[in-house]
């Protein structure tokens, strides 16, 4: 017998982390050190028969022999084309303007009536796992929204170019996206780690103080300019403006864009040479990235709040947000979009 092999393979079994293979290296290893196949099955306590299938599979094989078998299982009893139309049931369901949702018994249900066959409730989650689908949260879809409007707008490079001066390459411009958010006094209550089975009570709030944060960020850069106002108007956003125009490096022009909120005028930013607005198609808010920085903050630092009135409310926003601008790799992530790119 070859030592070498023997103390290779033993090698490998102290490696492996699938017992099953373990045994199988360990098996081989000992045969190649000049034990009997009797003697290999008594000491690794399995059956001669299985010593001699490893032996012969190594022998003929390789190492490749050793390998796991893939388990088979039972066949499927849906067809593939009757697993391609479940699926597109269940994308074509979720889509439908009117709204609702499909349960797992809803699918039983629907699997039985096409299809005549009957699986359990469990079985119908794992075929769902298996067609790449997870019971997620959903975001919210306004039901006048074109998904036309949003392709055309994502073309920015000549959206860019028709709005911004004419002289101006496109290398020496930068996009940044802004919105507002409401934070105060009526907080939301989050999820938080607790005893299982219990089900925690959070203080949550009747006042009704509360400040808008304005926010804006540049992803190329990572730059932000924030402001936090007790009102939404022209002015205010005006004033945010001349922050984003004063962050502008001197050459370079920046284009913001924004949602169709009464106080987002365009002439919010008629003083400012080095601006330019440009809003995003109706009812359209997952284009603008500001949306999960409100959703990051609220996770991370607002929500199970307590807050005494108007002032303390500021001090917070504040410091939330300086908290979430202090990573900039963190602002680039999150904010950037691929449609954005304009060399």
């Amino acid at each position: 017998m070859n030592p070498n092999i023997s103390e290779q393979l033993l090698a490998l079994s102290r490696k492996e982390p699938n017992a099953r293979k373990r045994m199988r290296l360990l098996a081989v290893s000992l045969f190649y050190e000049g034990n009997s196949r009797t003697d290999i099955a008594k000491r690794l306590n399995t059956a001669r028969s299985s010593v001699n299938k490893w032996v012969s599979s190594y022998l003929e094989n390789g190492l490749g022999g050793l390998d796991n078998k893939p388990i088979q299982g039972r066949p499927s009893r849906l067809q593939p084309q009757q697993l391609e139309q479940l699926s597109e049931f269940i994308k074509r369901t979720n889509t439908e303007l009117q709204g609702g949702r499909l349960t797992g018994e809803d699918i039983v249900h629907y699997i039985h009536t096409e299809f005549g066959v009957h699986y359990h409730l469990n079985h119908v989650y794992k075929i769902l796992k298996q067609l790449g689908f997870s019971w997620i949260t959903s975001r919210s879809k306004h039901p006048k929204q074109s998904l036309q409007s949003q392709d055309a707008f994502k073309k920015f490079q000549l959206e860019t170019i028709l709005h911004t001066p004419g002289h101006l390459p496109l290398d020496r411009i930068d996009v940044w996206f802004q919105d507002e958010a409401r934070f105060g006094q009526q907080n939301p209550t989050t999820r938080i780690w607790a005893e299982t089975g219990t089900r925690p009570r959070i203080v949550k709030q009747q006042q009704f103080d509360y400040g808008y944060l304005f926010g804006a960020v540049c992803p190329a850069t990572g730059q932000t300019e924030a402001l936090v106002s007790p009102f939404v108007n022209k002015e205010a956003m005006t004033q945010h403006m001349r922050q984003i125009s004063h962050a502008t490096p001197a050459g370079r022009h920046a284009v913001v864009i924004i949602d169709g909120a009464g106080w987002h005028t365009y002439d919010t930013a008629s003083e400012f040479k080095n601006l330019t607005l440009i809003k995003l198609p109706p009812y359209s808010p997952e284009l603008n990235p500001i949306e999960q920085v409100w959703s990051w903050i609220r996770q991370h630092c607002l929500s199970n709040r307590v807050f005494s009135g108007y002032d303390e409310i500021v001090d917070e926003v504040s410091k939330a947000w300086n908290h979430f601008i202090s990573i900039p790799d963190r602002v680039k992530k999150m904010c950037n979009r691929e449609w954005i790119k304009l060399i």
